[in-house]
């Protein structure tokens, strides 16, 4: 499975969960809050509500742009917005929506050196997460961060309905960026691919 090793992020914030219990037959919902810093100094300099209380810690994914901190977030869990650091201002995106991409896990590999170099840093990154009710694999899709500052994030099926591979932890896991170049912009994904040993094809995953 693909890593980047030579990706190393040092984030300078993290977010910690607290669940909240909303009663018998009502979904648990969280509060995220979000600390600069990583150590006993660190600070809270604000918090989210979140309408489901999973994948939370999963889906705040700090990123830096042009010598400025943003964050992809998903206050909704069928919507990605992103938010402003360390203001902790939300800067918009998608609006929620009842059958709408719901995410799990971000990946923007803004520290990569063969991104950097290619003057990319921060401007793409990846999407894992279904369908709403499709929810039996993650999906992976791509994520034009380009006007992150004016909070437009623009996702794209671009690599087909394909999914991370069960046993992966991570979507980080999954996407190899070593070697990437302006010439050669290529990511590598591991992704799990079904096929019909009898029929020697591919399972159409809308079967």
């Amino acid at each position: 499975m693909p890593t980047d090793d030579k990706n190393r992020m040092t984030v300078p914030f993290i977010a910690t969960i607290v669940v909240l219990d909303n009663g018998p037959g009502v979904w648990k919902t969280a509060r995220v809050n979000i600390f600069e810093g990583s150590d006993a100094t660190a600070r809270q300099i604000g918090s989210f509500e979140r309408n489901h209380a999973g994948w939370c810690a999963e889906t705040f994914g700090p990123f830096m742009q042009d010598g400025r901190w943003y964050a992809l977030y998903a206050p909704d869990y069928t919507a990605t917005r992103i938010m402003e650091l360390p203001s902790c201002k939300d800067l918009g995106a998608e609006e929620p929506i009842s059958h709408g991409f719901c995410p799990v896990d971000y990946y923007v590999p803004y520290n990569h050196p063969d991104f950097a170099a290619a003057g990319d840093a921060g401007r793409f990154g990846f999407v894992a997460g279904c369908l709403w009710g499709d929810d039996s694999s993650w999906k992976i899709q791509y994520l034009d961060l380009a006007n992150a500052s004016a909070g437009v994030v623009v996702r794209k099926e671009m690599f087909g309905y394909v999914a991370m591979p069960s046993n992966a932890l991570r979507l980080k896991d999954c996407v190899s960026l070593d070697g990437y170049s302006r010439e050669y912009p290529h990511a590598r994904l591991t992704v799990s691919l079904p096929y019909d040993l009898k029929k020697g094809t591919l399972v159409d995953p809308f079967n």
